[in-house]
């Protein structure tokens, strides 16, 4: 009987990381498509932000085996910055498994991954990602303020709004990873946030694609900690 046992944990971990395997090459895949388009589509249809060609990557594990999120991080700059300056901000495209990167029992009891696309001053990094339950802490730290969702209505985006830097514009909106593919990647990914960038605000009757894919936020308490 033991050895039943064994032999069926053994196949069900077998079968797992082939599973595993194939879902990471398919995260590779993403993570090219991304890279290759972003910077055509923003030349193509932005009117205020340029993409600068560098891209930069980032991975966090939990252990030497396991990779619980990636993240790819592209500077964003004003169309009329000049060569060399620094960028205006980064945006994000973090791609979460598992862990606290995809779970809350207020997003969703039975967690699945997601996409945070993100836009702040600085690139995802291993110490700074999104992350549930949202700390307070991890955002006002050094200045003073408080989290709003940019849509007021439909709490699809939210922001960390500072009280005495009104030129800081950030903000996270989270979509499901399992349905992207090639045809939607660019009005899920790159047409919401370029709208959010130049406008600040998401009109979800301008993105169709967002329909049933992206993720809504619950009250703000349930998953924002001190």
């Amino acid at each position: 009987m033991e050895n039943n046992i064994t032999c069926t944990q053994g196949i069900a971990i077998t079968n797992a990381l082939n599973e595993y395997k194939r879902f990471t090459e398919e995260v590779e895949v993403l993570k090219s498509t991304i890279s290759d388009k972003i910077k055509a589509y923003f030349d193509e249809n932005a009117k205020q932000y340029k993409i600068d060609s560098t891209k930069y990557t980032t991975t966090t594990f939990n252990n030497d085996w396991f990779c619980e999120w990636i993240s790819l991080s592209v500077p964003i700059s004003k169309m009329n910055a000049k060569k060399g300056t620094k960028p205006y901000g980064y945006l994000s495209f973090q791609l979460c498994f598992s862990g606290e990167t995809v779970f809350h029992k207020a997003i969703n009891e039975k967690p699945f991954p997601l996409i945070h696309i993100i836009f702040w001053e600085d690139m995802v990094y291993k110490e700074s990602y999104f992350r549930y339950p949202v700390s307070k802490k991890e955002y006002f730290e050094d200045y003073s303020g408080k989290f709003i969702f940019i849509d007021d209505e439909n709490k699809y985006v939210l922001s960390p709004h500072y009280d005495k830097l009104k030129y800081i514009n950030c903000w996270t909106y989270s979509v499901e990873l399992m349905r992207i593919n090639s045809d939607n990647i660019e009005d899920i990914l790159f047409k919401p946030a370029i709208e959010l960038l130049e406008s600040n605000q998401l009109i979800l009757s301008n993105n169709k694609a967002l329909d049933g894919v992206i993720i809504k936020y619950p009250p703000l308490e349930d998953f924002i900690i001190e």
